[in-house]
């Protein structure tokens, strides 16, 4: 009896372990088949001046490719600034077809690639969240890196896009993001630096033709914006207060020498509307040369949004491109399917009066 009894145990105790075992073979087979992990592909999209698509291209040899910031080169070409695996600053290159020319990582991880411009003779300077302005040749090495200070808070590197750069009038670069502007020269040297409230981050900045800029972001109170000469020196500065979290999306000199700003705004519901809810408000205003106000008012785009020669703007969802005019009207609605996988990003209008758009590509 003992025998039998001891043999029986004997024989459940295997089968326990043998099932568990196959247990653990199925559990790692479903996680490897049905939970791949969440990857990134760069992608970007071509359309003419009337929305039609003319090509798309998706960017592979990265499983965590990201852009932030995109250009068109002198050539016709396109140059994406982003971060790859590492994660570490990464810049893309393209032809006018979309077909990828040079892929170069720039630095040392943990870093990110966010914006940049292209170089005279050749090559490109890009920003880091590290706070530094790397200037590149066409293959990639680095010729200088100038660091700007305190990295990026992270959550703002999220909410309000890092540094930016742009050309300076006269040549060199200038440079925005946390709370100051950084004025350098074409070898990396700082001309001159403006410091911001301590409440200020610094989003975007623009070039205006008196040599100087216009940079602009978030703050306690609400947005703000700034026009800055060519010493660095504030020339006009402008607050406009919210009641709820604001987000500037983009600021802009209008054909005719005015500045015009949009941002969001997000609230929860008040009394008389749905519960639990959160509503975005999008306003654009319009300021002087001089920075006074001249207009204000309710518009209906996204944040993915560049501004026209014409005066207008195009933005993108994933749903639908849209241009409008220089009053707000819609001239064109491109219902193309871009696809929920994929998170549009930087809008530039190209040399033959079409626009290019950029993303990311999520590789479930």
């Amino acid at each position: 009896m003992f025998d039998n009894h001891q043999r029986i145990r004997n024989t459940t105790t295997v089968l326990i372990i043998f099932l568990f075992v196959l247990t653990l073979l199925f559990t790692a087979g479903c996680s490897d088949v049905g939970h791949k992990p969440l990857t990134f592909k760069m992608w970007l999209l071509k359309i003419d001046a009337d929305g039609n698509e003319q090509w798309t291209t998706t960017i592979d040899g990265d499983p965590n490719g990201r852009g932030e910031g995109m250009i068109q080169t002198r050539d016709g070409g396109y140059a994406i600034a982003g971060t790859g695996t590492g994660p570490i600053p990464r810049i893309v290159t393209l032809d006018a077809d979309g077909e990828a020319i040079s892929d170069m990582t720039i630095g040392s991880p943990p870093d990110y690639g966010n914006s940049l411009v292209e170089a005279p003779g050749g090559g490109y300077a890009i920003t880091r969240r590290s706070a530094g302005l790397t200037r590149v040749n066409e293959s990639g090495t680095v010729l200088w890196s100038t660091p700007l200070g305190e990295e990026s808070d992270p959550l703002l590197w999220e909410v309000d896009k890092g540094w930016r750069v742009v050309r300076a009038p006269d040549g060199g670069y200038a440079v925005a993001g946390n709370n100051r502007s950084v004025r350098l020269d074409e070898d990396g040297a700082i001309v001159w630096e403006t410091t911001f409230a301590p409440d200020q981050s610094a989003s975007t900045i623009i070039a205006v033709p008196t040599g100087g800029f216009v940079t602009g972001g978030t703050c306690d109170a609400g947005v703000w914006v700034t026009q800055l000469n060519a010493e660095g020196d504030s020339v006009w500065n402008r607050t406009f207060s919210t009641e709820s979290p604001a987000r500037l999306y983009i600021v802009r000199l209008s054909p005719d020498g005015t500045y015009d700003l949009i941002y969001e705004t997000t609230r929860q519901t008040k009394r008389n509307e749905p519960a639990g809810k959160r509503v975005t408000e999008i306003t654009e205003v319009s300021l002087s040369a001089d920075g006074e106000l001249i207009g204000e008012r309710p518009v209906q785009v996204t944040q993915s949004i560049i501004a026209t020669d014409d005066g207008g703007y195009v933005y993108a969802s994933t749903s639908h491109i849209v241009r409008l005019d220089n009053e707000g009207t819609t001239m064109w609605d491109a219902s193309l399917d871009i696809g929920d996988d994929i998170k549009v990003g930087p809008i530039i209008q190209t040399a033959d009066g079409g626009f290019a758009i950029s993303g990311e590509l999520l590789d479930f």
